[in-house]
């Protein structure tokens, strides 16, 4: 026997040791006071206006904050007030606040976090949540007036932005500046440690003004392999991770864990490359909509945590269930590919012109319920005659919009206006703007009913404009949806204080009241 083959068996069998073999102290029923999360990515840098990470409602705070039903509630903002016209804001600061490196939170920092994220040399993803304001005036030290161009009814969502403190960054580029990976913040837990590839430590801030953390650390742990993970979860090296639908099973068998199956607003799909000549025809991406079978999707890939999704808003009290659902329809389909021209052959295989309808569809190889969906869609397109290869790659590989088409995952439980206009509205492409349109999908009648949307101040007003552009988005679709995705996650059980709501995307939210966990030493 070769020695690769022996050292491979040793491998192996260490690994099954670690299955069944004694859990740690942690697993076992002995009391610590930290959290290990294992995180399936490393984040690039942690200024939370340049880079959106699971680690913001540790590390930061704003003046508002979701609570456990998604609702923009006071935190920093100790009240506030709105004119008549309801474009000028008065909001009165909790006086008090210190970030982590004990300097106050005042109105100069509220003030120039939004002024940097307006900052183009800034390019920040949440330029687009604050350009309706006007103006910003300092009233006093901890009292900060903001004016609106005209109404904005989600202003006071935009306002969970974390609060950066002015003082860190004097003398520095946003972009490069040391804040990137040494954060200072007001959140209740304050940065201890990054080592780069391996893991982030996070430690309990004595002076946060809310709940005082009761577990000391939290330390975010770098595991991109999601099997990887789940073992050591099992085995007690970690203490929560997010989970693989396959692996659900398994865990529920661990004493240790308790299995968290929480609904999200979390959806995926195949998103069209609108630079791509193939989806320039919106009949060819209604026939690739149609030729997916979600359903067994749902039943297979998700095993049932899930379910079908035909609206990025589906989750929303303004969700439009009269759309256009895409159900399964490989007649459709095939009717709608012969009327754009793309003809089957002898062989079964369409084309156009002499062009062979193929394309690849691009999936973080990290995360393997994406790359699962892509390969049961792509045989789901060969019964429609198009050749459709699959490209699982690393992260560092990917640039979405340079990919044919690409499997996304989304999903917002806030206000209506949130990750739907960033997405679809066609001045957030980014080639043009640092908005996340990574398709350059643009439909004049998407982007009327989004502004309006978002500039309505009426509710039956926006939930009419919601459901209007569901429809124009149905009818030219941006994404092929395919299913929402339950967040499941396993986590040690003496850990308590969870408080479930409805999860953002890739199950972010989860970690949001850490503050109020802690231990049980039963």
């Amino acid at each position: 026997m070769k020695k690769q083959t022996i050292g491979i068996i040793t491998i192996l069998i260490a690994i099954a040791l670690v299955g069944c073999g004694k859990q740690n102290d942690n697993a076992a029923g002995v009391k610590k006071n930290q959290l290990i999360y294992a995180s399936e990515s490393e984040f690039d840098g942690l200024n939370p206006v340049l880079e959106e990470t699971n680690v913001d409602a540790l590390l930061f705070r704003g003046l508002f904050r979701f609570n456990e039903n998604n609702e923009a509630v006071k935190d920093i903002a100790e009240s506030y007030t709105m004119s008549e016209d309801k474009r000028t804001y008065t909001f009165k600061l909790r006086e008090g606040i210190t970030f982590h490196d004990g300097e106050p939170l005042t109105a100069e920092d509220v003030i120039f976090t939004i002024e940097s994220i307006l900052d183009d040399q800034n390019a920040s993803f949440l330029k687009s949540d604050f350009t309706e304001v006007d103006s910003l005036k300092e009233i006093g030290a901890y009292e900060v007036e903001m004016t609106l161009k005209q109404p904005f009814t989600p202003i006071l969502d935009k306002l969970t932005v974390p609060i950066l403190p002015k003082h860190a960054f004097e003398g520095q580029d946003m972009r490069t500046a040391s804040f990137t990976s040494h954060p200072i913040g007001a959140g209740p837990y304050q940065f201890e440690q990054w080592n780069r590839g391996a893991s982030l430590t996070l430690t309990a801030y004595p002076d946060f003004y809310g709940t005082t953390p009761s577990i000391e650390k939290v330390i975010f742990k770098f595991i991109p392999d999601s099997n990887v993970r789940a073992l050591q979860l099992a085995s007690g090296e970690v203490d929560i991770a997010l989970l693989d639908p396959n692996q659900v099973a398994e865990m529920e068998k661990k004493e240790h864990l308790n299995i968290y199956d929480v609904e999200t607003a979390d959806y995926r799909g195949m998103l069209f490359n609108m630079n791509e000549p193939l989806w320039q025809d919106q009949r060819v991406r209604q026939a690739f909509s149609y030729a997916i079978d979600r359903s067994q999707i749902v039943k297979g890939i998700l095993k049932g945590y899930g379910e079908e999704a035909y609206s990025p808003l589906q989750k929303h009290a303004f969700h439009n269930e009269s759309i256009e659902k895409y159900s399964y329809d490989i007649a459709k389909a095939e009717a709608l590919l012969d009327e754009a021209g793309w003809k089957k052959g002898d062989d079964g295989v369409r084309q156009k012109e002499g062009i062979t309808l193929a394309f690849t569809i691009t999936a973080p190889a990290s995360d393997a319920v994406r790359v699962n969906m892509a390969n049961y869609i792509a045989e789901d397109f060969k019964a429609i005659g198009a050749q459709v290869e699959v490209a699982a790659l690393d992260w560092s590989a990917i640039t979405i919009e340079e990919t044919e088409a690409f499997m996304i995952g989304w999903g917002s439980p806030y206000d209506a206006d949130h990750h739907t206009y960033s997405l679809f509205h066609s001045s957030e492409s980014p080639l043009t703007s640092s908005g996340y349109n990574y398709g350059s999908y643009a439909n004049p009648v998407v982007d009327e009913w989004l502004e309006k949307g978002r500039l309505a101040t009426d509710v039956e007003e926006r939930e009419a404009s919601y459901k209007a552009f569901q429809e124009a988005l149905a009818n030219d679709p941006a994404f092929a949806f395919i299913a929402y995705a339950d967040a499941v996650y396993g986590m040690n059980k003496q850990v308590e204080g969870v408080k479930e709501r409805i999860l953002g995307h890739h199950g972010s939210g989860f970690l949001w009241n850490v503050e109020e966990w802690k231990w049980n030493d039963r």
